[in-house]
């Protein structure tokens, strides 16, 4: 058995290596991914084409270290990040760090010859520290949880007496003065979410809802475990309270009936009216991000403050 690390560009990829890393997703993570996601999320990126450093057994993919590109405005200037996705290895070959640490400088330097500078993430609890001790990445912040609880017993089912004062709890918020405050959010670092950006991140699956004069809301339905209806907004862009508090009346008002909780997840610079912030200690999972400088020298460490962030959800794929 040769263990055998290289680089490759997805659009360098033959359609059996193609196969072999959506087969390696399915072992690992024990989800499928269609030969349509495979290529919405790896090849309708800015570039044409994502990041990948592979470890391979008898030319079969055992490991994967992959990377998608997206354009950001950082500090007043357009530039390249990359967010780091999928990382994996078959369980017979784990062990050791020195393969994981190959692969991902093998993504590194493809990412740095394309003009990317900076590399984020937002690993599940049992990669984190893994990550940041054998890959050197540093924490920029943690997401927090807004939501409208509806029917808040089918969330917690031993407090499913608490439905109806939750039920009226949420007409009682929505029925709120609307906000006026139109003013947007300014952030320093912020996706460029253009019509490339719509055709990688959103399939079909997803409803787009027009708010105000130029706003958007993007968001879908998830029946989540336990048969938790959820509708989670995945962004609002451009992002302000009155977009915030128009989105919500309006996903409320439509679907009250048919969910039993509306949820964000995100860092907002404001407390939106019609929405509960979840303490930290309550989160059902810890949404942290990190991130790695690429190219020294050229980004303030102010990036590492999750603060000058606009993000949420719609920064990476799990929703």
């Amino acid at each position: 058995m040769r263990i055998n690390l290289t680089f490759k560009r997805t659009v360098d990829l033959s359609a059996e290596q193609r196969n072999q890393i959506r087969q390696l997703f399915y072992r690992v993570f024990e989800s499928e991914m269609s030969e349509a996601t495979f290529e919405r999320r790896f090849m309708y990126a800015p570039k044409g084409y994502s990041y990948h450093g592979l470890m391979l057994s008898d030319d079969e993919i055992v490991g994967s270290f992959s990377a998608i590109p997206y354009r950001y405005l950082c500090f007043g200037k357009e530039r390249l990040f990359a967010l780091s996705v999928d990382t994996m290895i078959a369980p017979e070959h784990r062990g050791g760090k020195a393969n994981l640490i190959a692969m991902a400088n093998l993504a590194y330097e493809g990412m740095v010859k394309d003009g990317i500078e900076f590399i984020y993430g937002f690993p599940n609890e049992l990669y984190y520290a893994h990550e940041k001790r054998i890959l050197g990445t540093r924490d920029i912040g943690r997401l927090n949880y807004y939501v409208l609880p509806i029917n808040f017993g089918t969330v917690v089912r031993k407090l499913k007496f608490l439905n109806y004062p939750s039920r009226l709890f949420a007409r009682i918020v929505t029925s709120l003065r609307v906000s006026h405050n139109t003013t947007r959010c300014n952030y320093t670092i912020e996706k460029i979410n253009d019509e490339t950006f719509i055709r990688h991140r959103y399939d079909d699956s997803y409803t787009f809802l027009p708010l105000g004069k130029t706003a958007q809301c993007v968001y879908k339905l998830y029946l989540e475990e336990g048969g938790v209806r959820t509708l989670h907004i995945l962004d609002i862009w451009p992002m302000s309270p009155a977009a915030m508090d128009e989105a919500i009346l309006k996903i409320y008002r439509q679907y009250k009936s048919s969910v039993d909780l509306i949820l964000y997840v995100g860092k907002l610079p404001f407390c939106p009216r019609r929405l509960v912030k979840v303490p930290q200690r309550l989160d059902p999972q810890k949404i942290r991000m990190t991130g790695k400088v690429l190219v020294k020298g050229v980004l303030p460490d102010l990036i590492f403050d999750i603060r000058h962030w606009n993000v949420n959800v719609s920064n990476f794929d799990v929703r």
